[in-house]
Parts: structure tokens; sequence; C-alpha cells
């Protein structure tokens, strides 16, 4: 169990150049609307967490993202990480 007097700070991140490099280019060969669909995602929302390096992933994007990579046998600490 982890401790809990931290909670507070606790961060879940996207590896954006992970993502780029391992899935999106060789899987989807950058395709936005094919890789949207195997994961579950709208297509012009997968193109704004790609292309804008400020933005983001939400927790409902990094869910179908998680659910891809174990769909497909990858690890998803890959993708996801969590920092406290």
């Amino acid at each position: 169990m982890y401790p809990t007097d931290n909670i507070e700070h606790v961060f879940i991140g996207f590896n954006r150049s992970n993502f780029i490099h391992e899935i999106f280019e060789p899987e989807f060969n950058c395709n936005v609307r094919l890789c949207a669909e195997a994961m579950g995602i709208k297509p012009n929302y997968l193109r704004d967490i790609i292309m804008s390096p400020t933005r983001d992933a939400g927790t409902k994007t990094l869910s179908c993202i998680y659910r891809y990579c174990i769909k497909t046998g990858k690890e998803p600490e890959r993708f996801i990480f969590v920092t406290r």
C-alpha cells in the first residue's frame, strides 16, 4: 500500500514521445484517424494531444491508451506514467 500523506501530489501523465515512436508511427503510419479508431478516441482530440506538447491527455484518454496496450500486449508504463 502507498503512503497517503502525499496523495495530493500525484500526477498521471502521458509520454508523448514514446507513444509517437512506438505506436503512432510504426503501427498506424502516422494516420490519426486509424489510430484514434483503434484507441477509441476522437481523431481531433488525438491530433491535439500528439501535436501540442502543452496539451495533456485526460483520464479517459489515458484509460483508452491503457486498454489498447493491454489488448495488444504492450507495457502501458511506456506511455502512461505516475509521479508522486
